[in-house]
């Protein structure tokens, strides 16, 4: 089993997924930036500029291009090509995940498998049953999950973990849900990861149904908007010296070390585990 590590290093990484910024830049934020939608290349590199601080005429001296060319861009009246895209990856000092993010978006959407077909598959895998029951035995919650963390397949101890999830069937959904503010301890910080990973997987797989119905489901939801508009960070996993801290299912203090394995059957399918750790989480009042 692999743990997905180039994401979110505790909340001061989160804060700081963007590059950092050239002395004497100011960031501001956006003030029409969508709340939920689905990325495409040319906002997104609208956003960033914007996150940064910089009109398009300084963006285009960190880029070394015209800020004519660069407007076109941002407007979506032309694609960047390859190298061109590179440089302003560069010129925005972009960390590892936005920069591949970026690339995500110029290239073609990865098409999902509709969930009903991925739980099928799952639950027709003897194997991947059995290894849900493995985990069980060893006291881990686990489950099976798609790119959008929408559940596939899980074992008790998952549900007893997350109460109120087979209510959304979805992980991403159940962590703006009622049901988290009694289970985890910070939902701000968790919720802020689970947009920046959103948002990655948004872009990956923009064209799936799957992302349509996740953007129409989270715009009811205050908290997802507002997340959302809040920053343009995006996430590819989760830092594994960052566990997730939480109340148990006897509302004892837990901390959770979450591992998500590498896909299988064409990376539409992941397994998610949270292995209890005693709680290293800051002191609640």
């Amino acid at each position: 089993m692999t743990s997905t590590t180039n994401s979110r290093g505790g909340e001061k990484k989160l804060n700081e997924r963007i590059a950092r910024p050239h002395k004497g830049r100011q960031r501001r934020r956006a003030p029409n930036r969508p709340q939920v939608s689905i990325p495409d290349l040319a906002t997104t590199i609208r956003w960033i500029r914007e996150d940064l601080g910089l009109t398009q005429a300084q963006a285009a001296a960190e880029v070394n291009f015209s800020a004519v060319h660069l407007g076109r861009f941002e407007r979506g009246e032309s694609k960047p090509p390859p190298d061109t895209l590179e440089r302003i990856i560069s010129g925005y000092r972009l960390d590892k995940a936005m920069a591949s993010h970026l690339r995500e978006l110029a290239g073609p959407a990865i098409m999902l498998a509709p969930p009903d077909a991925l739980r099928r598959y799952v639950r027709a895998e003897k194997s991947l049953r059995l290894n849900l029951e493995r985990f069980q035995a060893r006291a881990i919650p686990a489950a099976f999950i798609d790119p959008f963390w929408n559940l596939l397949a899980h074992n008790d101890l998952f549900a007893a973990a997350l109460p109120g999830i087979d209510d959304s069937g979805s992980i991403s959904v159940w962590m703006f849900s009622d049901y988290s503010k009694t289970v985890v301890t910070d939902p701000e910080s968790e919720g802020s990861w689970t947009v920046a990973m959103l948002k990655s997987a948004l872009g990956r797989h923009r064209s799936s149904a799957q992302a349509k119905d996740l953007v129409s489901t989270l715009t009811p939801i205050s908290d997802a908007r507002r997340l959302w508009a809040a920053s343009v960070n995006v996430s590819h996993g989760r830092d594994s010296q960052c566990p997730l801290h939480a109340y148990d299912a006897n509302h004892r203090l837990v901390s959770y070390q979450l591992s998500l394995t590498d896909g299988m059957l064409a990376h539409h399918v992941q397994l998610v585990t949270a292995t209890p750790e005693a709680y290293s989480g800051p002191e609640l009042v």
